[in-house]
């Protein structure tokens, strides 16, 4: 098959400082559960090992509906599968032959479809391939590159939406908030609303951080609420799906050198992968409390 991808593109969208700032009040999410306390991630007590050096690199974590984890790199569309918090891969197939290249900075899964993202909003979608199989991808721009740089990819099955975190704002009206865009998967097109977001200093007083830059995100399968990590920061949030702040933590530097990637595994487990710098990239375990 000598054409794997047609990109569709839509129009940039233009968002006004009122429309970009769809935000409940910081802060009411004191009373409601807590992924964060749960997987108790203010100490190191999480079990870590090294990933092969194919993700060395490691950009983005999900599991698919069947329980595989799987990890990408940040430069070519291979996908691996992982056996669970082991990190060895057991096999990995690509979108495209050769695999298509591209600044791929999340990965998400739903039901039997695997979505791949770039930092300017283009999902390419796929299927999971056998060992080493070049599989056919179809493309689609979100339009959310105008507004950021974007960097992590999840989905949220309550809403049926994507969830496509804010890195680095473009446009005015981004700055000074964290923002996580919402693309609908059923109709193609940003959800509504398209985006959630709150005031940058609701956040920061609660990571103990000077600024928050999303490199992952995922939604906790027990309390619904998205944990997003900040990779320059070493710092999780914890939203609630409508904007709410329920809290923030550091992660441990030694465990944690450059977190780029998240993912639940069922109820108990919580993935959190690094990318490996001068060393081997890694992949920590946080097992729930209660």
């Amino acid at each position: 098959m000598r054409r794997f991808s047609s990109v569709v593109p839509l129009a940039a969208l233009v968002l006004t400082g009122a429309a970009f700032s769809w935000m409940p009040s910081a802060g009411q999410g004191r009373s409601r559960p807590s992924a964060l306390e749960a997987f108790n991630l203010r100490k190191a007590v999480g079990t870590q090992v090294a990933l092969p050096k194919g993700l060395l690199e490691v950009s983005g974590l999900a599991v698919t509906a069947e329980g595989r984890v799987i990890a990408h790199g940040d430069e070519r569309a291979i996908i691996s599968i992982l056996d669970g918090p082991g990190g060895t891969v057991q096999r990995w197939f690509s979108l495209g032959r050769p695999p298509m290249r591209g600044d791929f900075e999340g990965i998400a899964t739903v039901g039997p479809r695997i979505f791949l993202m770039t930092s300017q909003g283009i999902l390419h979608e796929g299927r999971e391939g056998a060992a080493e199989v070049a599989m056919p991808f179809t493309s689609k721009d979100t339009g959310f590159g105008a507004q950021c740089e974007l960097e992590g990819l999840a989905y949220d099955a309550r809403a049926q939406v994507l969830l496509l975190p804010c890195k680095t704002p473009l446009v005015p009206a981004g700055r000074g908030r964290v923002t996580v865009f919402r693309w609908s998967v059923s109709r193609a097109v940003p959800a509504d609303p398209p985006q959630l977001s709150v005031p940058l200093d609701g956040v920061t007083a609660h990571t103990g951080t000077k600024a928050f830059h999303p490199s992952a995100i995922d939604v906790d399968p027990v309390t619904g609420n998205y944990l997003l990590v900040a990779g320059p920061e070493r710092a999780v949030l914890e939203l609630t799906s409508r904007g709410e702040v329920v809290g923030g933590v550091s992660l441990p530097r030694k465990l944690h050198k450059q977190p780029e990637g998240i993912a639940f595994v069922g109820d108990s487990l919580l993935l959190i992968g690094d990318e490996g710098g001068t060393g081997r990239g890694t992949l920590t375990t946080y097992r729930r409390a209660r």
